[in-house]
């Protein structure tokens, strides 16, 4: 998007679109409204039979849609095809935060079984912050998934100032 920001040129836009949405296509579980990390995970379950949907992944996808939108103009035909990606990941994301505000490294395990982890936690508390302040996420349904997130992250800053719970 910048090199068609900068050039004029769209048709460097309209490929990352279309690279975009080919991913979007091939790793996207619209039941579950999450990410696979890559195509070996498509059948692998947990001990539970619940699918892995890596918490950090996610949160690079659902950060760089926001980042994406940041920069998209209002006019791009692609906006909505973001917009709607978006939403549903953020419907998706607060309905599986964990009840100590972090996210499981694995976001579909059940909350009591998993560590807290803050990569993941770190993306999504950034990229729903960023929709509420851009007004495509409402302000009382998703500030307080952002404060729980906020105050888990506050919680893993160690004493000598490292980031606890980063996944490997």
């Amino acid at each position: 998007l910048g090199l068609a920001a900068a050039t004029g040129d769209q048709r460097y836009a309209e490929y990352a679109h279309a690279e975009f949405k080919a991913t979007r296509d091939y790793l996207y579980d619209r039941e579950q409204q999450l990410f696979y990390r890559d195509s070996r995970f498509f059948e692998q379950r947990d001990s539970d039979g619940r699918k892995l949907s890596w918490s950090g992944g996610n949160g690079w996808v659902f950060a760089g849609i926001a980042r994406v939108l940041e920069r998209l103009p209002a006019s791009d035909p692609a906006r909505t095809m973001y917009e709607e990606l978006f939403k549903q990941m953020a419907a998706k994301l607060r309905a599986v935060q964990k009840p100590d505000g972090y996210w499981a490294p694995s976001l579909l395990a059940a909350p009591g079984t998993t560590p807290p982890e803050s990569s993941g936690t770190g993306f999504f508390v950034y990229g729903m912050a960023w929709g509420i302040a851009a007004g495509l996420l409402d302000r009382t349904q998703y500030e307080p998934v952002v404060r729980r997130g906020w105050r888990a992250l506050e919680r893993a800053v160690q004493s000598d100032g490292m980031l606890g719970w980063v996944q490997q």
